[in-house]
């Protein structure tokens, strides 16, 4: 058997798993006349050559799949060993899209598969919900949370606005010189998503897991790995606000909260979700990360020891945030910062995961990667996905978004791999497109069929 054999084969393979007997059609075989029948009705065709032809059926079904979503690419030496890394990442990720015309809240849910991108459910915010503002994922035991809110338009001056979120797409109402802003309009609730084994979708069900007022502010979600406590983040109110997390047992609505009065709010950037917390597998160690006076810090909370208090957490790592710290040392020589809020705990509780960016002026370099830092010491232990580029500084995102039991393996925002840049004159910066991928040490590929960056509101979870 040839190469191409065996991608072609391997790629039916793959494919097959994610095809339920619903997505193939019935073989239907043109009569004497014409017109379409079932195979097995029809007495034209010898015994012998119906499976057959059924099996050929089933095969064009799955060549038309590949077709769609795509085969292996050859164009970079990255993107290699493509088959196995998708395997390697859990079957099914969450994300949640914007629909309709107005974009300001995402109103649709999409369950897709990991190596094919294609959606095997959508679920709607349920009512009297109309948005989903956060997700989180405890994909070995095959459960997912999502945060949901009702949304409303308001349409404000300029001046002195509310908070409120610009919304794209306005209903034709709006008057004249306003801004059509989403706010809050109801409470924070939440709801659970089971996906089984076999990959059938279970209805959005109720947490029993009281609501958060209107205009609380959730900073962060988290499933334990067995999907049994979800641990929320929130900014508490009163004279010294401060960050709050309570953490739910699922099963009997039991819970405990610790606060830090007065301390900084518990900070995420990924796009909702909810990469501000992290458990390890012992379901007791939580991360949680702030942003304090340009240094980004991680701490680790043991929600099994007494006491109320996040200050009795211990700071696991700090880090420079590409944005403040980082930009006054950078004149000093070498700067390692992240440009992010979101960091995961590995599972084995051994490793903080952290997107990071290496700066330095003489010479003009910028190297991004995906850091990987002792939760004992803080000190680096890996580095993968290291992508140069030479007299230029590159200004997109990139992020993780889940990892593996001791970190080897990531699902990350990145941009396209294979480029270094050198060009004759320095650049402030430069945009490069990105998406999400599958990376192990510095192999990476692209997940087939992923949505459009554009369209999500919120990044998909795993």
């Amino acid at each position: 058997m040839n190469t191409l054999e065996d991608r072609v084969r391997q790629a039916l393979r793959e494919a097959a798993e994610d095809i339920s007997r619903t997505d193939v059609p019935l073989l239907r075989l043109p009569d004497r006349a014409g017109r379409g029948r079932l195979a097995r009705g029809w007495r034209g065709w010898p015994p012998w050559l119906t499976p057959l032809a059924a099996a050929a059926a089933v095969a064009a079904v799955l060549a038309a799949t590949l077709t769609l979503t795509g085969g292996p690419d050859q164009s970079s030496p990255h993107r290699t060993g493509q088959d196995g890394l998708l395997a390697s990442a859990p079957r099914y990720y969450v994300t949640v899209a914007n629909t309709g015309r107005s974009r300001g809240w995402p109103r649709q849910a999409e369950v897709r598969a990991t190596r094919t991108g294609r959606i095997v459910a959508t679920l709607a915010a349920p009512r009297p919900d109309n948005a989903f503002i956060m997700v989180a994922a405890a994909s070995g035991a095959g459960r997912y949370v999502l945060a949901a809110q009702r949304m409303a338009i308001e349409h404000r001056a300029p001046v002195g606005l509310p908070v409120g979120i610009p919304v794209s797409g306005a209903p034709a109402t709006q008057r004249r010189g306003s801004v059509a802003l989403q706010v809050p309009a109801g409470p924070i609730r939440f709801y659970q998503l089971r996906i089984s084994s076999s990959g059938q979708v279970s209805a959005l069900s109720p947490l029993p897991v009281p609501a958060l007022p209107a205009g609380a502010d959730l900073t962060g979600l988290a499933l334990t790995p067995d999907g049994r406590q979800l641990a929320v983040a929130t900014r508490a109110g009163g004279p010294r606000p401060g960050p709050e997390i309570q953490v739910d047992t699922l099963a009997t609505g039991a819970q405990r909260v610790w606060t830090w009065p007065g301390a900084q709010p518990i900070a995420e950037s990924l796009g909702g979700t909810g990469s501000a917390l992290s458990w390890a597998a012992d379901d007791r160690t939580l991360a949680f990360a702030r942003l304090i006076d340009g240094q980004y810090r991680v701490r680790l909370l043991d929600t099994t020891a007494p006491g109320r208090s996040l200050a009795a957490s211990r700071l696991a790592l700090s880090l420079d945030w590409e944005g403040s710290a980082a930009s006054r040392q950078l004149s000093h020589g070498r700067v390692v910062s992240t440009d992010t809020f979101g960091a995961l705990l590995t599972p084995d509780g051994s490793k903080i995961v952290v997107a990071t960016v290496t700066q330095s002026l003489h010479p003009l370099t910028s190297e991004f990667a995906f850091t990987e830092f002792s939760a004992r010491t803080g000190k680096v232990v890996a580095v993968l996905g290291r992508w140069r580029f030479i007299r230029r500084w590159p200004e997109q995102e990139q992020a993780v978004l889940w990892t593996n039991a001791d970190g080897s393996t990531l699902l990350v925002l990145a941009h396209r791999p294979g480029v270094t840049l050198s060009p004759t004159t320095p650049e402030a910066g430069a945009v490069f497109p990105i998406e999400f991928g599958v990376l192990h040490g510095d192999r990476y590929t692209p997940l087939p069929g992923q949505p459009r960056l554009g369209q999500l509101s919120i990044f998909p979870a795993w």
